[in-house]
């Protein structure tokens, strides 16, 4: 089913009707994990180019409105108004104004790994990794990858610190059958504070 046709349907049911709403848009997802939850009043468009993982927690009104793939992997969690913006507008075609311009922009896909948790009313943009474990603070925008297991705050998302040290990564690691290593997770948080 379009996209057009099937947020018509939605929003045209009445909230008495939730849990027909909620079976309709997860079963029109490109892919849906077990466990998978949703808060009310979330809106996914295109749901075609869609995937969660398996025990996947999105909080009320999270947004997804994209033109590009966006892959949520396993055990993600979403604070509330949640907002995933994917895809571009083409803003440099001379001689037509923008909201006639048929070519886009530059567009690619977002990933959210496993274990990540992104706060209340974060927007993820366009291009965007989010790293294994990551954790984005509340009112953030992301608008560059993050790296595995860093907490990030701020407009635009930085990193400030790890969330384990090294020892703990050590642990903490092979217990959840990461594919990480410590000193990987070291290098790339060292690597995205450099930039």
């Amino acid at each position: 089913m379009s996209p057009k046709y099937l947020r018509f349907i939605l929003r045209a049911l009445p909230n008495f009707l939730w849990p027909v709403r909620w079976f309709i848009l997860k079963s029109s997802l490109k892919k849906v994990g077990k466990n998978f939850r949703f808060g009310y009043n979330s809106e996914f468009v295109d749901h075609r180019l869609i995937e969660v993982g398996d025990n996947v927690f999105m909080g009320l009104d999270t947004t997804i409105n994209t033109t590009v793939a966006v892959q949520i992997h396993d055990n993600v969690m979403f604070g509330k108004r949640v907002t995933i913006m994917g895809g571009d507008h083409n803003i440099s075609e001379v001689g037509t104004p923008m909201r006639f311009v048929k070519t886009g922009g530059k567009n690619e896909p977002i990933v959210i790994e496993k274990n990540a948790w992104i706060g209340s009313n974060v927007t993820i943009l366009k291009g965007v990794k989010i790293g294994e474990g990551a954790v984005v603070g509340a009112g953030s925008v992301v608008v560059r990858s993050i790296p595995p297991y860093s907490v990030c705050v701020g407009n635009p998302a930085k990193p400030l610190k790890l969330r384990f040290t090294e020892k703990e990564l050590e642990i903490h690691l092979p217990a959840i059958e990461s594919n990480l290593t410590p000193q990987l997770v070291l290098q790339q948080f060292k690597a995205s504070r450099d930039k």
